[in-house]
């Protein structure tokens, strides 16, 4: 849920190089396609492609250009976030709201011609994602990055990316490492380039690699990469089993060919093939990697290692901090050692990016070598401090709302700001929300996502208010997630908990079954925790669910039961509001006398309680049964005894009153003493 602007000035902010013949290519098929693909493996440049081609003034038209990466959830809200239209309310459930999104989506992109440019399409359903964002405006255009083609898409032309020409390639080298050693070494710079394939990332990673040594030349730096031992290309298909046993043996005096193999179904497109000048089985970004990867220090290696637990690889100073257990000010300088060795890619206000294109290598090495524990460690420290920092950001933003702190946290983890505080919890909530899914996923951590997940069910409802924007949708998971991992761990307190709050979220969308399912859940988890004061309130969200539905005979049953648990447990207040509430239900049902028994039993208690104010709210309730029993007389009696002592307690109680007594003479027909009292009434509101 990061801003529109955050996110598109981030994208576009990366730099283009080369490109040109395709750049030319696709600026000549935008006005001809109403979709272009620009395909290519990860590292390939093709956002940048994309993002150049979108700038250009003859494809935008004065169209408004809008990026969306579908790397992460909700890509249909965060489009109608990047629109500025509001997001469909009372819809729970990831995907009930995704589909609600495109919806409105589908009808506005209609009526207004875009360019929207979608960075990240998955490999698998491509193009389901790319069609459920589709605009259908005649004059829309939508250029889709892509690991391979879109087969399925209508008008679609595809622009495949293999590796730079050499020039653009020295280009590159020169913008990284200076135009100095590249211009003097004129035949290494073009080996270099031809050593990885003239692959962008591969060469953004040399140039880093000299960007660091200033006294290293390009030569220097074709040498070590030779060193560097090549990697063979993760594409490279395997040879079959069986072809492997027949490999050398003849039949009829004729060698035996190897099998071919073929993909399983369902699997995703074979990427493009490799630029001239690489071997198939070759990786010249992994090679690249490896050349830089090797002279980085234990620090550096352990942190961009431990970023891939983060969702999307994003991170902060204080995140990374809380990775490898380090001050955020030596964070920071990890983080900037990294960026200027292209190992991190810069996105603007502190925050860096793993290049998709290094994650899966950085999580193979993860993976290969630090222990479970560790990562599990730097993983529950990275969960803490989130948690740490949304109270922090709570207290700026809400202070009457968060949660005590038994301790100051330190400098590094306080804003100082409310608008700092706000900025940085619109920018990192989709990693958050992301972030509780992945750590209930894993396992091991239930605590630390109970109460990370708690501390964002505090403050989204502060940051939907501050935006416009409905946030039952992230609640509803969020409440799940809590309930799953308390089922797991054997906490039924917190899981009768999530599932009222989830029950109640059911009902605030009227949706009555299913908030009936919920409460009814909860009631079992609830009594195992002997949580009496849980049962009772399921009790009584039972009652109002019955009552919403229609169904007054099991809300006056339910309501009976969590009165007597009042009554056992001398709750008298609670019981006095839940007389109120039952006599409400037997006037509904007609039953009168019931429906006055309880209004005056619950009168008498909230005197009793010295609470003038209940008292007078249950007079109201016991006039309103009189009147719609026939005893019009005797209500307006009730409602004067009322007014007595609601002019005890001030003007706004006493001009409800006054108010109500009027409704009642009108319905009589005495329009005079109607007008009396509406005119006292508006005497009172004006003091």
């Amino acid at each position: 849920m990061a801003s529109a602007q955050t996110e598109s000035a981030a994208a576009s902010a990366v730099a283009f190089v080369g490109r040109r013949s395709e750049l030319a290519q696709l600026r000549e098929e935008a006005g001809r396609a109403r979709v272009l693909a620009v395909a290519g493996r990860p590292g390939s440049g093709r956002t940048e492609l994309a993002l150049r081609l979108a700038q250009e003034p003859d494809v935008t038209a004065e169209r408004p250009v809008h990026y969306l990466s579908l790397a992460a959830p909700g890509p249909a809200r965060r489009l109608l976030d990047l629109l500025g239209l509001p997001r469909p309310g009372g819809v729970l459930g990831a995907d009930g709201a995704e589909q609600a999104a495109r919806e409105v989506l589908r009808a506005h992109l209609a009526a207004r011609p875009v360019v929207l440019v979608l960075d990240d399409v998955p490999a698998e359903n491509a193009a389901a994602a790319v069609q459920a964002l589709l605009p259908t405006h005649p004059d829309a255009l939508t250029v889709a990055v892509t690991h391979g083609p879109l087969t399925g898409v209508a008008d679609v032309r595809p622009c495949v990316l293999g590796g730079l020409d050499y020039t653009a390639a020295r280009e590159l080298l020169a913008g990284l490492a200076g135009d100095t050693r590249v211009v003097v070494d004129p035949v290494a710079a073009q080996g270099l380039a031809e050593a990885v394939a003239c692959h962008v990332g591969a060469l953004r990673l040399v140039g880093g690699w000299l960007a660091a040594r200033p006294r290293a030349s390009v030569s220097d730096a074709l040498r070590a990469l030779r060193a560097v031992p090549a990697v063979p290309h993760p594409a490279a298909p395997p040879v079959p089993e069986a072809a492997q046993n027949l490999v050398g043996l003849t039949i009829d005096g004729q060698p035996v060919p190897p099998m071919p193999s073929y993909p399983p179904p369902g699997a995703p497109p074979a990427p493009p093939l490799p630029p001239r000048g690489a071997q198939r089985t070759d990786d010249p970004l992994r090679r690249a990697f490896d050349l830089v990867h090797q002279d980085l220090g234990a620090g550096p290696r352990e942190l961009l290692r431990l970023a891939t637990l983060v969702p999307g690889g994003v991170l902060d100073e204080r995140g990374a901090a809380a990775l490898v257990g380090c001050p955020t000010a030596a964070a920071g300088t990890l983080l900037s050692a990294l960026a200027a060795q292209q190992l991190l890619r810069e996105e603007g206000g502190g925050r860096y990016r793993v290049p998709r294109s290094l994650a899966p290598v950085l999580t193979a090495l993860r993976e290969a070598t630090d222990k479970p524990a560790a990562v599990e460690l730097a993983r529950a420290r990275w969960l803490e401090r989130q948690v740490r920092l949304l109270t922090s950001c709570l207290v700026r933003l809400a202070p009457e709302q968060a949660p005590p702190d038994p301790e100051v946290p330190p400098a590094a983890l306080r804003f100082g700001t409310r608008a700092e505080a706000f900025a940085w919890l619109d920018t990192v909530l989709p990693e958050l929300l992301s972030a509780v899914a992945d750590a209930e996923e894993l396992g091991g951590l239930d605590g630390l996502v109970a109460r990370l997940a708690t501390a964002l069910v505090r403050v989204l409802p502060v940051w939907g208010e501050a935006t416009g924007r409905p946030v039952q949708a992230e609640l509803y998971a969020l409440h799940g997630a809590v309930q799953r991992v308390a089922h797991r761990s054997g906490q039924p307190r917190r899981e009768a908990a999530a599932l009222v709050n989830l029950g109640d979220l059911h009902a605030g969308a009227g949706e009555h079954a299913r908030a009936l399912e919920r409460y009814r859940g909860a009631l079992a988890p609830a009594r195992a925790a002997e949580d009496h004061v849980a049962v009772g309130r399921i009790l009584e969200a039972t009652a109002g669910a019955y009552r919403a539905s229609g169904d007054l005979v099991r809300a006056v049953d339910f309501y009976g039961r969590a009165l007597t648990l009042r009554r056992n447990r001398r709750e008298r207040a609670d019981e006095a509001r839940l007389l109120a509430r039952l006599a409400a239900v037997h006037s509904a049902q007609g039953r009168h006398a019931d429906a006055l028994r309880e209004y005056r039993a619950a009168v008498a208690l909230h005197r009793k309680l010295g609470d003038e104010a209940g008292a007078v709210g249950a007079i109201l309730g016991a006039a309103r049964v009189q009147e719609f029993s026939g005893g019009v007389e005797a209500a307006l009696r009730t409602q004067r005894e009322a007014l007595e002592s609601a002019r005890k307690l001030g003007p706004r109680l006493e001009r409800l009153v006054l108010l109500r007594l009027a409704d009642t003479l009108e319905r009589a027909g005495d329009q005079a003493g109607a007008r009396v009292q509406r005119e006292q009434a508006a005497e009172l509101a004006g003091e």
